[in-house]
């Protein structure tokens, strides 16, 4: 296992030690400094490494096994174990490939449907009055072989012409937007809520009937402020999360 450097943390910051030294750590999985099986380094080892007690170390690694990260095997140690978990990162904005990428997880997409469809009102109200066709697409996206997100993704026409030539259970959406049809993807706003699933979602999602699970409105901009895609996912709460960083502005 590869040696970690020194590591200091913010001391004056609103944001808890034990949460700095667990993100610091998750980055260190997340670029393999600490793989899949490694041992962690000791508590007595963490803490001269962080500058920091006894409590904040545990507090970091107990977070950690409950997100997955890690595992504690009696009379070993605590080990770096292969997350069952999404936990999207809304600090950036990545494609589902590039996130489950970052998180040495194995994804895989499923196109159910593409069609074109007639701008309506609800378009209208996202998209402007410009767009008169849209294509509309339905995907299932897997982590680890587990149906884990249903999503259906509007992009207007007339901005990414004869999209039907691309088959996007092998390409992303995303890529395909920026490299073939030149878009600078710029940002996206985000609206979570939770509802109960569906007959048909649970049916996808192989969860139950009514179950809890995420619904995700995105509406993504290019660099020009115009909307060129909007998706709206159904995610099970059991497969994933999501954080984000908050600083404390004055």
């Amino acid at each position: 296992m590869a040696n970690s450097a020194q590591y200091e943390l913010e001391k004056n910051s609103p944001i808890p030690l034990y949460f700095q030294l667990k993100e610091d750590m998750i980055q260190k999985i997340s670029d393999k400094v600490y793989k899949v099986n490694d041992s962690l380094p000791s508590e007595t080892q963490l803490m001269t490494m962080y500058g920091v007690s006894r409590t904040t170390v545990r507090q970091a690694i107990d977070l950690l096994v409950s997100e997955g990260y890690l595992e504690k095997r009696r009379g070993v140690g605590t080990f770096v174990t292969k997350p069952n978990l999404n936990l999207w990162d809304l600090a950036e904005l990545r494609s589902f490939n590039e996130e489950a990428s970052r998180q040495n997880l194995v994804a895989r997409t499923e196109l159910l449907s593409m069609k074109r469809i007639k701008a309506n009102d609800a378009l209208k109200g996202i998209f402007g009055e410009g767009p008169s066709l849209y294509y509309k697409l339905e995907r299932l996206r897997f982590i680890e072989n587990e149906p884990s997100v249903l999503v259906t993704t509007y992009v207007p026409v007339d901005i990414a012409p004869d999209l039907e030539r691309f088959n996007f259970s092998e390409v992303s959406l995303f890529s395909t937007l920026r490299e073939y049809y030149g878009l600078k993807i710029s940002y996206a706003n985000k609206t979570f809520r939770a509802i109960n699933a569906s007959p048909e979602d649970a049916r996808m999602l192989k969860v139950e009937p009514d179950v809890a699970i995420q619904l995700v409105d995105t509406v993504t901009y290019d660099d020009k402020d115009r909307v060129i895609e909007y998706s709206l996912s159904r995610d099970r709460g059991d497969l994933n999360r999501f954080k984000v960083r908050l600083r404390y502005k004055e």
